[in-house]
């Protein structure tokens, strides 16, 4: 068996949610002879962690099969000493396989044990952002511009572990005659299993839009200023914050919006911009108690029936969640959706069924931070 520890230092370090900071995390990748762990079994696997503020990569690669039981003996005893262990895909694949592996060779698996976050299902969750071909780990990894070398899939290196395997048998034979040949294909599946490996801790970036509002303060807020759209018609808001930590380059997401939509960028220098349409026109403001209102018709707004009593009978009715509203004119930037819409801004929307809301574009929200921060916050709930 081939083991092997190095340092390394990750894209950029990971990115934790607050309940797992504190927690022991190990990444892990395996690589198997096929999909099934009843005919095929595992060969490589390799992990990632952090001691005294240094990043490892661990590899054990097998020469031969029937040491399988020892690769899976040696995983095991590094794992249990952690307490969180992070994968892409791995709730689908690779602990599945390696729990019956591990029944199969009467092993105790302390992963049962430990907590997982399972990488594949964060990027899962966000798909209509990235709008990629696929979910593949190299997919994501690109489109968030991390480096890679190897260029083979886990389905190709089937055929090259066939190749070694073959190799290291021939070389025993014969007192290493093709040790330079061997040695080169040993190094094409340890590349490709450490590239996946050591991409996971930065991919974590993939937690960060689950928890992008709590990252957003008023603190954080560097401009609050107005752009034309690329039509150059409508104006735009734009807000820009400073992020913790930048991005190895610059994407953006079009938030889901009823007609102009608005869009999150990310700056390679750690900003994060927010482009609002301005729209102009009239919306209603919708109150809640229909029961205390009444819908004056020539006037077409709600009134409280503390003031609208004294309006004649006729010019008067008893106020649905329908015609409950006042009407405003002016102009108005995207708040977020009615149900999530934030208390502490005026919230308007074009009709009552109306899934997005829209709040006034004034002057004191312009020039007020914990208001423009409130915005930002309810329309990151979008993603």
């Amino acid at each position: 068996m081939i083991t092997l520890k190095t340092p390394f230092l990750p894209e950029f370090l990971p990115y934790l949610l607050p309940d797992h900071q504190e927690k022991k995390a190990i990444y892990f990748d395996i690589e198997t002879t096929g999909l099934s762990s009843q005919s095929s079994y595992v060969y490589l696997i390799g992990c990632a962690y952090e001691e005294d503020g240094t990043y490892y990569l661990s590899q054990w690669l097998c020469t031969e099969p029937a040491e399988e039981k020892d690769l899976l003996r040696l995983f095991f005893d590094k794992v249990k000493a952690y307490d969180l262990v992070i994968h892409y895909n791995g709730t689908g694949f690779d602990l599945p396989f390696l729990e019956k592996k591990a029944k199969r060779h009467c092993l105790n698996s302390p992963l049962p044990y430990l907590e997982s976050l399972d990488l594949y299902n964060m990027a899962r969750s966000k798909k209509h952002l990235f709008s990629l071909p696929n979910l593949k780990l190299k997919t994501i990894e690109e489109f968030f511009g991390f480096t890679r070398t190897d260029i083979f899939s886990g389905g190709d290196l089937i055929e090259v572990y066939a190749q070694f395997l073959g190799l290291h048998h021939l070389n025993s034979l014969t007192g290493n005659s093709k040790e330079q040949e061997e040695t080169a294909l040993g190094h094409v599946l340890l590349l490709h299993n450490a590239e996946d490996v050591k991409n996971l801790p930065s991919l974590t970036v993939l937690l960060f839009f689950r928890n992008l509002s709590t990252l957003v303060n008023k603190d954080a807020l560097l401009s609050c200023d107005f752009a034309a759209t690329a039509s150059g018609q409508t104006e735009a808001l734009t807000i820009t914050y400073q992020l913790p930590f930048a991005m190895k380059k610059a994407f953006s997401f079009v938030l889901p919006w009823e007609t102009s939509e608005p869009v999150l960028s990310f700056t390679e220098n750690g900003c994060l911009t927010l482009s609002l349409p301005v729209y102009k026109g009239e919306l209603k403001h919708f109150y809640p108690n229909p029961a205390d209102y009444y819908y004056l018709p020539l006037e077409d707004c709600a009134m409280h029936k503390s003031v609208a009593s004294f309006v004649e009978k006729e010019y008067r009715k008893k106020a649905t969640a329908a015609t409950c509203y006042t009407k405003k004119s002016g102009d108005f930037v995207p708040l977020g959706t009615v149900t999530k819409a934030s208390a502490s801004l005026p919230c308007f929307l074009s009709d009552f069924k109306s899934k997005y809301a829209y709040t006034p574009l004034t002057k004191e929200l312009l020039e007020t931070p914990e208001q423009l921060t409130a915005l930002t916050k309810e329309l990151l709930l979008l993603l």
